[in-house]
């Protein structure tokens, strides 16, 4: 069994308040008014005072009110800018000022008009290149870490001086590589956040590693190493160093040299531990020997536009809307996990809440609200199962092919054993979700048992009351407070509120003579009509995608898809109108535009089964059924294709079901896969 007590104490009983009053740390957090929010000049530790918050204020919501403080104090231009490279990515960056600053993303096809939905600015614009990035390391690491210091205070060329030039002390720490495609939203979290970065290119494995203890002992010190060279309190939680991000690829998983108080044994059941198991890197770093917390922290990674995006979000999505999930059967102990109960400390902050009980969360109701997207800003979840698959209500077992494609940014606590154990996998349920969009995510990369996780109830009062979600989802209490296996990913300091809660203010973006994406493709539409130019079109639809103007998305892909010369149009554009007849939940439309797609991408093939597997038994066109024979998601396509293939015999019949696979097989190149998907002939 688990220990009881923990073997080693807490001198901190922050969390307990929360069971015992809230109203008490809703108080705490009105006394802990940071002076930014007073006077627009700092948020409340200045630069070597250490906590200037009444000391009964829980050192969470302190740091919490910290964040929503610099967040309400620097006004955001109602913009996104999007730009095409890294250099130019940095060159915008530190164009922000004292006065204002906006959302910058990389473009591409997936990130970019993911966010954009959910951010809803007045306009969209692009900028043109300024050149490529320094190939010299160390000339890198300078521009980085100049264009955030000019970003917080013009003119600054030092993350910590530009800070104190605003009055406020860095509320955290970032460890990068220049060479590490995450260093973008180490550049942004060090600028929105006031975050010094510390170099390190040494080698901490890959994402689906497990490190050893010689090689988490180097990456504990080199964190430490960055909350020393701030030369600002960092040694103990409610200072000014308080949280940390690891913006660069590491072993998610390690197995340290922890002294045996630390350590949970579970020496029977289901789950008992054993030598070798790992714990979360994520969890365990931020400690100091005797296991007590100096900082809490999350990770990052992923290629430049991911971790750009990532970064964007987690300083300006807005929060104002939730799903909530429950799969759980009743009884005892699982009763206390019902997502249910976060509904209401959500709608207090504002946010329109929509919850799913066990009744509705079968399998079959989760892939009905698959199709057209999952329209949250944050989604809660309890599951059940292992890294590939998470149990639903009833029974029901669904994979990596069931995780949502969303419309807006979400945050999301999925609360589940595995989700991250692989998370560069395909199959991985945690992976996929990032890679589905979640720019904040709290999972486990190991089995780590039901009380690891906060209940949602009690994770929402604490989101509530300003604590950064990162840490409002953790165990900070009892036995498995020790290094264990929960984690989270993104900005430790992204804040699960509201926008009006926090008290963001957006301004309206200057006069000036910069073009709308909507502008551009006015024009183009314009351009294409007189000329029929399918380059034209395609321009035309994509930037109406990337501005995230479905309707006018799908009215364009109406009047180019129609006959005569509009069908070289209409292939040149099909790929930007998949989203919006997605979203639209328009299956007939989509299988035409996706049929003229000449390499549909991952998240293509996944709306189109998305679309359509709720409405297998009722298909009646023999060209959609092969169009999804032809296209299979996932490594194993034998998955679908024995999903789909009643429906394929239905209304193929058998030889033409057989010829389908068939031809499928020879073009399969892995053996193993070839002989499942003949075996279903």
């Amino acid at each position: 069994m688990l220990d009881p007590q923990p073997r080693w104490s807490l001198t901190l009983d922050v969390f307990a308040r929360f069971s015992l009053s809230r109203a008490a740390v809703i108080a705490a957090c009105f006394a802990c008014t940071p002076a930014i929010a007073q006077n627009g000049q700092g948020p409340g530790v200045g630069i070597g005072e250490g906590n200037s918050a009444p000391t009964e204020t829980p050192w969470p919501i302190v740091l919490g009110m910290r964040a929503a403080a610099l967040e309400r104090s620097w006004p955001i231009i109602d913009q996104v800018v999007l730009v095409p490279d890294a250099r130019t990515y940095l060159d915008e960056l530190s164009r922000w000022s004292e006065k204002a600053r906006w959302p910058i993303l990389i473009e591409d096809d997936v990130y970019a008009p993911l966010f954009v939905r959910g951010f809803k600015p007045s306009r969209v614009i692009r900028r043109a290149s300024v050149g490529a990035m320094p190939e010299v390391q160390s000339d890198r690491e300078k521009l980085i870490a100049t264009s955030a210091a000019e970003a917080i205070n013009d003119g600054a060329v030092d993350v910590i001086a530009a800070c104190g030039a605003r009055g406020f002390a860095p509320p955290m720490v970032i460890l990068a590589n220049a060479n590490d495609p995450a260093w973008t939203a180490a550049a942004a979290l060090s600028a929105g956040r006031g975050a010094p970065i510390h170099w390190t290119s040494d080698d901490f494995g890959r994402v689906n590693d497990k490190m050893n203890a010689a090689t988490f002992a180097r990456l504990a010190n080199e964190l430490e190493k960055a909350a020393d060279r701030t030369g600002l309190p960092w040694q103990g939680l409610g200072d000014a160093i308080d949280a940390f991000a690891i913006c660069r690829e590491i072993a998610w998983k390690c197995d340290p040299d922890l002294p045996e108080a630390l350590r949970v044994n579970i020496p029977s059941g289901p789950f008992p531990t054993a030598p070798g198991q790992p714990v979360a890197t994520l969890n365990t770093l931020g400690r100091h020997r005797d296991g007590m917390w100096w900082s809490v922290g999350s990770g990052i990674v992923g290629s430049e536009v991911r971790s750009a995006y990532v970064a964007m979000a987690s300083l300006f999505a807005p929060r104002q809307s939730a799903w909530l999930f429950h799969t759980y059967d009743a009884g005892q102990g699982w009763n206390d996990y019902d997502t249910a109960g976060a509904a209401a400390p959500l709608e207090s902050q504002g946010m329109v809440v929509q919850s799913w009980g066990r009744d509705q969360s079968n399998l079959d109701g989760w892939r009905r609200i698959l199709m057209g997207g999952f329209g949250s800003d944050v989604l809660f979840v309890n599951s059940h199962g292992i890294a590939t698959q998470f149990g639903l209500a009833a029974g029901g077992t669904a994979t990596a092919r069931d995780v949502p494609v969303f419309d807006r940014p979400p945050m999301v606590h999925f609360l589940h054993s595995f989700s991250l154990e692989f998370p560069a996998s395909d199959e991985c349920i945690g992976g996929a979700f990032l890679d589905a969009g979640a720019y904040a995510y709290f999972g486990s990369v190991y089995e780590p048992l039901l009380m690891a996780f906060i209940p949602p109830t009690l994770l929402a009062q604490r989101a509530d009351a300003m604590i950064p979600f990162a840490i409002a989802a953790r165990q900070f209490e009892g036995p498995l407070a020790r290094p264990w296996r929960t984690m989270s990913y993104g900005d430790p300091l992204a804040l699960l509120a509201s926008t009006k809660k926090i008290g963001v203010k957006r301004v309206a973006p200057s006069e000036d003579t910069a073009a709308s994406l909507r502008d551009e493709a006015v024009v183009m539409l314009k351009e294409w009509k007189e000329s029929k130019d399918p380059a034209k079109f395609a321009e035309a639809i994509k930037a109406l995608e990337l501005a995230g103007e479905d309707e006018r998305v799908r009215q364009a892909w109406k009047i180019g898809s129609g006959t005569g010369g509009a069908t070289e149009s209409a292939r040149a554009g099909a790929s930007y109108a998949l989203g919006a007849l997605f979203r639209a939940r328009d299956l007939d439309g989509f299988a035409v535009a996706y049929a003229m797609t000449a390499k549909p991408s991952r998240i293509a093939r996944q709306m189109l089964w998305q679309l359509a597997t709720p409405r297998l038994a009722t298909l009646a066109d023999p060209r959609l059924v092969a169009l999804l024979a032809r296209d299979p998601r996932g490594p194993d396509p034998s998955v679908d294709l024995l999903m789909l293939k009643a429906t394929g015999v239905r209304l193929l019949g058998a030889e033409g079901w057989s010829a389908a696979m068939e031809r499928l097989a020879r073009e399969t190149k892995n053996e193993t896969m070839r002989g499942k998907i003949e075996s279903l002939r």
